[in-house]
């Protein structure tokens, strides 16, 4: 059977996804498309614009409507058995990401969960044990891929930032590192001090920074939960993927998967990381 045609990037063209060009970094939510793009403007002038509440009602209706399985497709690059570790999204654990799990699984990576229950945000508890998470594995299994879905992306972000060595790249799907705070549909500025964690600015802005391995990051422009702009990596528009589809749908979204087995599957001997 004839692989399909490939996009930029190596993603199927058939999933219509693509790499940003670099007019694409900066956008605001308008009209019926999602967004509306300019010019690229510099990092330090972003400030999120929260999702409009029609995009965050669909999220709802989409949560209903969640399927739990995802189909296999024979088209997409085999893992190699390498290992990945899959953090979840806030307020769901390792039950949620079962689906890409298994996905990731059966086209030959060794996923595993991160373990520690509930994604209750950046708890000292949860802060501690995921990185315990990341040597555990990596002593018994050496450098492993990160992919975090929504916040599970901040944390791993964090990861690679503290443990570069230990890390071979980092996949985010829908998380907002830029800006974190602002950036959900709902303001979370007033909740800080319940996660219990006294440096939470500094470690926003260490998962802001750009990674020290390979990145891949994707977004959707109708995201209902947070701001998608908070969620790409400016220094590497190339390395941005547009997905369709709801924030709460991500953990089962077949333009994920197969965005995520091309670039896990990649060859990173000539990768620079994500530094500007």
């Amino acid at each position: 059977m004839a692989s399909p045609p490939r996009a930029r990037g190596g993603i199927p063209a058939t999933t219509g996804r693509r790499p940003m060009a670099r007019g694409e970094l900066h956008g605001r939510a308008s009209g019926a498309s999602g967004a509306s793009v300019g010019p690229a403007a510099p990092l330090t002038a972003y400030a999120p614009v929260r999702p409009p509440i029609r995009r965050t009602a669909a999220e709802a209706v989409a949560f209903l409507r969640q399927r739990s399985v995802l189909a296999d497709d024979p088209a997409l690059p085999r893992g190699q058995g390498r290992p990945v570790l899959v953090l979840p999204v806030l307020g769901r654990g390792d039950r949620h990401t079962v689906p890409m799990r298994g996905a990731l699984e059966r086209l030959g990576y060794r996923p595993f969960g991160w373990g520690l229950g509930t994604n209750a945000g950046p708890t000292p508890r949860l802060l501690a044990g995921v990185e315990h998470r990341l040597l555990a594995l990596h002593a018994e299994h050496g450098p492993l891929d990160l992919v975090g879905f929504s916040l599970g992306g901040v944390f791993a972000r964090l990861l690679a930032h503290r443990h570069p060595d230990k890390v071979r790249q980092v996949a985010t799907v829908c998380s907002p590192f830029r800006e974190i705070v602002d950036s959900a549909f709902l303001p979370l500025r007033p909740f800080l001090r319940a996660w219990g964690t006294p440096d939470l600015p500094d470690l926003a802005a260490e998962a802001s920074r750009p990674l020290p391995v390979p990145g891949t990051f994707l977004f959707s422009r109708t995201d209902g939960i947070v701001a998608w702009e908070s969620c790409i990596e400016p220094s590497r528009p190339e390395d941005c993927f547009e997905v369709p589809g709801p924030h709460v749908g991500i953990g089962q979204n077949p333009a994920v998967l197969a965005i995520l087995a091309c670039r896990l599957g990649r060859d990173l001997s000539g990768e620079a990381p994500s530094r500007g």
